[in-house]
């Protein structure tokens, strides 16, 4: 079984995926602080994000991999690479027309999304300059998931999950190079995001040609490998579609708050992804094709073992990763973002909403396995319902919250809506006969909190101990935050190791199966 080293594959280069993004956002912060360009820049970006989720993430997974996948153990690479181009076809189509739309009505697309920027000119102006920059980018990531599903179904993970690094590294290039030049920095950032997409299709397309995979252009054809690949996207799209509506929604109701708040969430955001990137994405995108092969296969204790793996292993790893974001949010903040332009105020905002938002942070990796167990049956309609459900609570949440709490009452509205959704994810999941629990995974589970509850007493009283040296200069602050969660994650395997909570060689087993 492959599964775990295709986890750690995936998680290792988004470990370095993500400290390139802090050093991306450390330089947002640095040198457009938490003010009206930061926050048009937030939305510049989730602008194409918000398309990215549609045509490059969740829903074109759902619906492409697990059919190619199947064409390549079943017919063979030539079934499967006619399947890809005539997706390939129809893919750069309606990209095409889609950017040229969009970036002809950018000055009313804006206004509407973010209504409350009308309030501060400022931040609606940098919002449209940075967007109509930032748009392209949907064109190049959208091809990029293309081959990277390609090359997932090959069972080769690396060029996949280090190209996000590499493009980090380029935005971080671009802006050193050209931030001075520009009236405000945002516009720097703004080009190395397009330059981003372009470096990440150019990074996954060599690997995929030399596989055999070069994707031609053809006339478009209504074959049943296509129809079916859309009866798939249809709901997983409409999911993925009101999922990111509610984003937007969430960004809607941000934009009354003042200017700020939505930088403030942006970079609680940040850190509160590192985990649920390392972890809840390498978990899904390893166990998808694994799944799917085996659910086709007909391997149901095969497909049943996978997923509970999958859920032991992401829960180790991710309740401790809750534990440190809420315990230590303020050192973890100030000692990341607090310099240039962002000062101790930003960093206390950004702290408490950072703790709000960590409280979701296990449903978030719940959400990604459980979902993974539909998608891989190719049933995207279930995911659908929960998410509707997530939402209402998220909205509601959101507007009684957000005039006592301000963004701190969006961040918590975020994490109940997560546990929402996640809770009706696996009990659906349950009902149907597909999550079959068993008795190492609930005998895990009671000694993984105990574990967790003498971390969290160690980081308490070492956190006292510290305190002083986080009114210090940045090194300073660095060196004790740095101690504080080397300490917590000694202090944290120890006691797994005591409880045979992580049964390490029976990891080394199936590393070497």
């Amino acid at each position: 079984m492959k599964l775990i080293r295709s986890i750690l594959t995936v998680g290792g280069f988004t470990v370095g995926s993500r400290l390139a993004g802090f050093v991306r956002e450390v330089l947002t912060a640095s040198l457009l602080g938490a003010g009206a360009a930061s926050d048009a820049l937030v939305v510049a970006i989730k602008l194409p994000s918000f398309f990215r989720r549609l045509f490059a993430e969740g829903a074109f997974n759902a619906s492409f991999v697990p059919l190619f996948a199947g064409l390549l153990a079943t017919e063979g690479k030539d079934a499967a690479r006619t399947f890809a181009e005539q997706i390939f076809t129809l893919l750069i189509t309606i990209l095409l027309v889609l950017v040229l739309i969009v970036e002809l009505f950018m000055p009313y697309l804006l206004p509407a999304l973010v209504p409350g920027f009308e309030k501060t000119p400022e931040r609606l102006y940098y919002a449209i300059e940075f967007s109509r920059v930032t748009f392209p980018f949907i064109f190049f990531i959208s091809l990029t998931a293309l081959y990277s599903g390609i090359l997932n179904s090959f069972d080769r993970f690396a060029a996949v999950a280090s190209s996000p690094m590499v493009g980090n590294l380029a935005i971080i290039a671009i802006v050193f190079g050209l931030h001075a030049q520009f009236s405000s920095a945002g516009y720097a950032f703004a080009i190395g995001v397009t330059a981003c997409g372009v470096i990440q299709w150019l990074w996954v397309l060599y690997p995929a040609i030399k596989k055999g995979m070069y994707l031609r252009l053809h006339r478009p054809q209504m074959t049943p490998q296509v129809r079916k690949f859309f009866v798939v996207l249809g709901p997983a799209a409409f999911g993925s579609g009101i999922v990111q509506i509610n984003l937007f929604i969430g960004s809607w109701i941000a934009s009354w708050l003042p200017t700020g708040a939505i930088s403030y969430l942006n970079f609680a955001d940040r850190l509160n992804q590192l985990p649920l990137s390392v972890i809840g994405v390498a978990v899904s995108t390893a166990l998808l094709p694994l799944l799917s092969k085996q659910i086709r296969a007909g391997s149901l204790d095969e497909a049943s073992a996978s997923q509970n793996l999958a859920l032991e292993f992401s829960m180790f790893l991710t309740l401790p990763a809750t534990l440190a974001l809420t315990l230590i949010a303020h050192p973890l903040v100030s000692a990341v973002f607090e310099r240039g332009a962002f000062g101790s105020e930003d960093s206390l905002s950004t702290a408490y909403t950072l703790m709000a938002l960590a409280l979701g942070l296990p449903a978030y990796v719940l959400i990604k396995v459980f979902t993974t167990g539909f998608f891989a049956r190719q049933d995207t309609k279930t995911p659908i319902y929960t998410a509707l459900a997530g939402i209402v609570v998220d909205i509601v949440l959101s507007l009684l919250l957000m005039g006592s709490l301000k963004q701190i009452g969006i961040a918590l509205a975020t994490a109940a809506a997560a546990w929402v959704n996640a809770l009706l994810l696996g009990y659906l999941l349950w009902r149907k006969g597909h999550l079959v629990i068993e008795n190492r995974l609930l005998m895990f589970f009671p000694r993984l909190l105990l574990a967790c509850l003498g971390t969290g007493l160690i980081l308490e009283g070492l956190n006292d101990i510290l305190a002083p040296f986080y009114e210090g200069g940045e090194l300073m602050r660095a060196s004790a935050v740095m101690g504080l969660v080397i300490t917590g994650l000694a202090a944290f395997f120890i006691q797994a190791y005591l409880l045979k909570i992580a049964r390490f060689h029976d990891y080394k087993g199936r590393f070497a199966s």
